[in-house]
């Protein structure tokens, strides 16, 4: 078999990272209405929701990393799925706020395991060459899942009731347990003789990771923008007024397919093209787009306005994630794979929570200036730091006389 090739495993782990991200973003278009709408909170608690979410995901995600190091990917994969189905049985039940809460930090918690474990097993099952496409196709696959939920969910919301989107979250989440547990039962064959503080220090000492950082904490904005705000933004300003009949009841679920379908076409296009090109000349224009879309989604006023800018966001958006999330596992020995992408979706969910938070302070009515301005310092500043470290990096096994060993798929 060719070095340059990708095992059965890899793709048996897209699957299931698939069938995951089904399951947790299905929930993304009814959260907001739910907690307004059916629970009788104040609009203000929309970002409290969100904020426990991201809270919990930092918390787990270096511990998790570490873990997955240590003990192998699967292990940590399975109690991530676990976690899921348990907080889609606390949605089901949750008539007060204090349970919806225990729900959203269980789904932290399962992001963090699940999604920090796939990626560090995705760098695992690639070659250096491919690494960059890999890692694309991990974020695709968790993508191509986004396309369809936000249109299913509002529609069997609209159809059924909340509880329906709760009940096949739960559903979704058995099916990405039970192809998790086909994944080979291996442990790493090289182990950190260093504890989680030390490789987490030794994580830091790279400009790769620095760079990493800084990128997601700038997409973390983007992300609070479509997954927390925008469907309370686009009721409040009434986008979809002249959206045609037939898509008059999925018209925003819609521009979050638009969303997802755009990160799936992008991720591997833009992953591969940075391993034939160089990770900074991918990110650089994924930036500008990014920057342009929070801009032209700032300005829309109608439906095509709307999903024009979506896409360009979503370019954007994808063009940079594909590069940080290579540049992250660039740095690092294989041992620390784990830690590496524990570490930059640590800062990535810092950043969505603190702006789901922040960012609504800034709202007034029907009024968003503001909360698009401070959007855009965010994604600028973190973004432009993130790109000036990322100049003249030198990857792992380009660094080292002896060729890199391949961590088994576990």
């Amino acid at each position: 078999m060719s070095t340059l090739a990708l095992p059965r495993a890899f793709y048996v782990s897209l699957a299931a990272t698939a069938l995951f991200a089904f399951g947790l973003t299905i929930l993304v278009p009814i959260i907001p209405l739910y907690v307004t709408d059916e629970l009788g909170m104040a609009e203000r608690w929309i970002g409290t929701s969100t904020l426990a979410v991201a809270f919990v995901a930092v918390a787990s995600r270096i511990p998790a990393g570490a873990l997955s190091d240590r003990i192998g990917r699967r292990k940590i994969m399975i109690v991530g799925a676990y976690l899921g189905l348990a907080a889609a049985g606390l949605y089901l039940v949750s008539q007060h706020f204090a349970v919806f809460l225990v729900a959203r930090t269980l789904t932290g918690a399962s992001l963090a395991l699940f999604t920090t474990t796939s990626k560090a097993l995705s760098a695992d099952l690639s070659p250096p060459r491919r690494r960059g496409e890999a890692l694309g196709m991990n974020n695709a696959a968790f993508s191509l899942a986004t396309v369809a939920s936000p249109l299913l969910s509002e529609g069997l919301k609209n159809a059924v009731g909340f509880q329906a989107v709760f009940a096949l979250s739960g559903v979704l989440n058995v099916l990405a347990l039970l192809i998790t547990y086909s994944l080979p039962r291996t442990r790493p064959e090289v182990v950190s003789s260093l504890g989680a503080r030390r490789d987490t220090l030794s994580a830091l000492h790279e400009r790769g990771t620095w760079a990493s950082l800084l990128l997601m904490a700038g997409l973390g904005g983007v992300l609070a923008l479509m997954f927390t705000f925008y469907p309370f933004f686009s009721e409040r300003k009434d986008l979809f007024a002249d959206a045609p009949d037939v898509l008059s009841s999925v018209s925003m679920g819609l521009g979050l397919s638009i969303w997802a379908f755009m990160n799936t076409v992008i991720e591997p296009v833009a992953g591969r093209l940075s391993d034939r090109i160089g990770r900074l000349p991918v990110a650089a224009p994924g930036l500008v787009c990014a920057v342009l879309g929070v801009l032209a989604l700032s300005q829309a006023s109608g439906t095509l306005p709307t999903y024009l800018a979506i896409v360009l966001l979503a370019s954007g958006f994808a063009a940079v994630s594909s590069a940080a999330n290579s540049i992250s596992q660039d740095a690092v020995a294989p041992t620390l794979r784990g830690m590496s992408a524990a570490m930059i979706y640590t800062s990535f969910d810092l950043s969505v929570g603190v702006n789901a938070q922040v960012l609504s302070a800034l709202i007034d009515g029907t009024d968003f200036g503001a909360f698009f301005a401070a959007l855009m310092v965010v994604v600028i500043g973190f973004g432009v730091a993130g790109l000036a470290l990322s100049t003249r990096l030198v990857a792992y096994e380009k660094r080292l006389p002896a060729p890199e060993t391949m961590p088994s798929a576990d």
